[in-house]
């Protein structure tokens, strides 16, 4: 090869290096200004970490941050600082999603979906966390947009891909095989930015505490879905939250069964005995280790068209996955599957009453309801297992930032925290369904209002 040519070459490789640098800069830089400086009035702020509202209210916001809360009149305002005046609203802060799924859809399944988000923030959802995935590089690269403010959504907590071992639950899983296989690929996942690890249902011995060590080892969640091991196994083994309630709860079960034989499981979950003492001591452990419960029981819910107020979703589906949707609620309401639901929210009651940290979170990956809508509802079904409605927004709110483990940032408005909260016209401690009545969402100080987030997706979800 001549100089010439090599010189050519050279210059051919360097081009190439820079334009690379130059496209994967303009992936991540941030294009989002800085929030203004901006003074909320509102009629109650209510704030479920204290169990507290503060009527006549003025939240102060500077920088995505909050600076003051008080009462109007003893704030002073800033002369020139722009007035929200929202005195007819009420402020919650912003509502959090545990197990919130970035992929899927209705016609499609596995692959991560840049709408999901919009839906999420237009409901008031500020933050979520996806407790795993089966397309993390595309749910890392989606949360990586929504930070440089490239995409609109909400904070997004990743955990990579489920982790899960032979003989899996779900087929298209790829099982570990030994404890430093799971390691590896925790530190892989770790380093690209997940904040926790998701065990999944066959997860068990050296393999499963492996995990839990190495992931607390890395300061990340532990989070799970179990059957191997048993709620109180992993609550001894040092599990951060529990996912789904009864219907992944294998403690009183038969030795042998588990959740690959769905019908004898299910079966089985429908006839469960919720007085048993070992219940009661699942219960115990959990509220005295602190371990999270999310029990989801929206996805055990038969879809209707009313209740789960399908109307207004419905112009925001192609006519293809609308016509799916249709199906679903013609389907037949199956007893056992009644049965199991209210299980679930009877377990819903008890964990509380128990004294346990509760959590939101929907789950949903073939999504009839759409996020958002989900979360609403699965709020309701706590409201329908006699938790009150303080308790409920603060299952949405300030253990949810708990379970994800940053109650410094978010889950309140206070002085300190990351500007998250959501204007409702509507009380929600008087009705929990009020949570649905958004006027504005404020996201870092941002404010966003849900009609014009909306409106480019109407026609387009499927």
């Amino acid at each position: 090869m001549s100089v010439r040519d090599g010189f050519t070459k050279s210059l051919f490789i360097l081009i190439l290096i820079l334009s690379i640098a130059v496209s994967v800069y303009g992936q991540t830089k941030r294009i989002r200004s800085a929030s203004e400086h901006l003074i909320f009035k509102c009629k109650v702020l209510i704030n479920p970490a204290s169990g507290k509202n503060l009527e006549n209210a003025v939240v102060e916001v500077n920088n995505g941050r909050i600076l003051r809360v008080g009462k109007i009149g003893d704030l002073k305002i800033p002369e020139g600082v722009k007035v929200m005046d929202n005195s007819d609203k009420y402020i919650i802060p912003g509502l959090i999603d545990t197990h919130a799924h970035l992929f899927g859809g209705v016609t499609i399944r596995h692959t991560t979906c840049d709408m999901l988000p919009i839906f999420y923030l237009a409901a008031g959802v500020t933050t979520v966390r996806s407790p795993g995935s089966m397309d993390p590089e595309g749910d890392m690269a989606m949360r990586n947009r929504i930070d440089s403010g490239r995409f609109l959504g909400p904070r997004c907590f990743l955990s990579g891909p489920y982790i899960e071992m032979e003989p899996v639950t779900v087929a298209w899983m790829n099982p570990v095989q030994t404890p430093e296989e799971t390691r590896l690929k925790i530190d892989q996942w770790s380093k690209q930015g997940a904040t926790s690890v998701k065990i999944y249902a066959a997860m068990h011995g050296e393999i499963l505490r492996a995990a839990i060590e190495h992931g607390h080892g890395h300061g990340l969640k532990v989070i799970a879905h179990v059957g191997a091991v048993t709620y109180k196994e992993a609550i001894e083994m040092g599990i951060d939250e529990l996912f789904h309630g009864i219907i992944a709860m294998p403690d009183t079960r038969p030795k042998g069964i588990d959740q690959r034989a769905r019908k004898q499981w299910s079966k089985l979950t429908s006839e469960l005995d919720l007085t048993q003492p070992e219940i009661q001591e699942i219960l115990r452990l959990a509220a005295e280790s602190r371990v999270v419960l999310c029990p989801t029981a929206v996805i055990q819910e038969h879809l209707d068209m009313e209740e789960h107020h399908m109307d207004e979703q419905k112009k925001y589906f192609t006519p293809e996955a609308w016509e799916k949707i249709e199906e679903r609620v013609k389907k037949p309401v199956q007893p056992q599957n009644e049965k199991i639901m209210e299980k679930n929210i009877q377990f819903i009651k008890m964990a509380h009453d128990a004294g346990c940290i509760l959590a939101i979170g929907t789950d949903l990956t073939s999504f009839s309801m759409l996020p958002g809508y989900s979360l609403w509802r699965e709020m309701e079904i706590f409201a329908e297992a006699g938790i009150e409605p303080m308790e409920i927004l603060k299952a949405a709110t300030i253990n949810g930032a708990f379970a994800i483990g940053r109650t410094d940032q978010i889950g309140s408005v206070e002085p300190g925290k990351l500007a998250d909260f959501v204007i409702l016209n509507a009380n929600p401690l008087e009705n929990i369904s009020n949570s649905r009545s958004v006027h504005r969402v404020v996201k870092e100080g941002i404010i966003y209002e849900p009609e014009k987030l909306l409106k480019p997706l109407i026609g387009k979800f499927h």
